[in-house]
């Protein structure tokens, strides 16, 4: 255990746990979209930034980082807000602004923080939206693909819980999309919870 600073409050933290989890321990709300305590750690959508200042200041992902001896974080400085609103608006390049007939609408972790940063459309109107189609994923899960924020979280539930390993990432950057691999099914009695788990419905 060691001594860290969280928000100029000193507190007593074990060592080598994700800086994430020792947040929400002590009660510090951090967002997240692609972290979840019971998946392996994506570290795709970065706005759980926070401000390290152990040594060279920078903004770093609380999920996939460690608690080290003497750390100095801060969740709360402009610079961090600055960043996560940043890509909330990049998050919003692509997903459709239909909120009020969203059936996520209301409980949507990406319209939470829109609304928390003041940000109700991107900045970004060169870039033409990208257009998905809809995926048949199985018998109890209806996709509506232009609203994937690319968390991973349903692929990370197959492969870790479900043991499916034919949901996955198709291509890269701004291509990426969530599909199924040689077109199979979602059948395993567990594929419901990725309806629970979809930060965006």
């Amino acid at each position: 255990m060691d001594t860290i600073q969280i928000n100029t409050v000193d507190f007593l933290m074990h060592l080598e746990i994700p800086i994430i989890a020792s947040l929400k321990f002590i009660g510090v709300s951090v967002p997240r979209f692609c972290y979840h305590e019971k998946l392996s750690i994506a570290s795709s959508c970065r706005i759980c930034l926070i401000l390290l200042a152990s040594g060279p200041l920078k903004l770093i992902a609380a999920c996939s980082s460690n608690i080290l001896p003497t750390s100095i974080i801060s969740t709360n400085m402009p610079i961090v807000r600055k960043g996560r609103e940043n890509i909330v608006e990049l998050l919003l390049i692509n997903h459709p602004l239909d909120c009020p007939i969203c059936d996520q609408g209301g409980d949507c972790d990406l319209q939470e923080q829109a609304k928390l940063f003041g940000v109700s459309h991107t900045k970004h109107y060169f870039v033409s939206k990208k257009v998905v189609s809809d995926k048949e994923c199985g018998p109890l899960i209806k996709t509506i693909m232009t609203r994937c924020i690319h968390c991973t979280r349903c692929v990370r539930f197959a492969s870790e819980i479900a043991g499916l390993d034919y949901l996955g990432a198709l291509n890269r950057g701004g291509m990426m999309e969530i599909g199924i691999y040689l077109y199979n099914l979602f059948t395993s009695e567990v594929s419901g919870n990725v309806i629970a788990l979809c930060p965006v419905g």
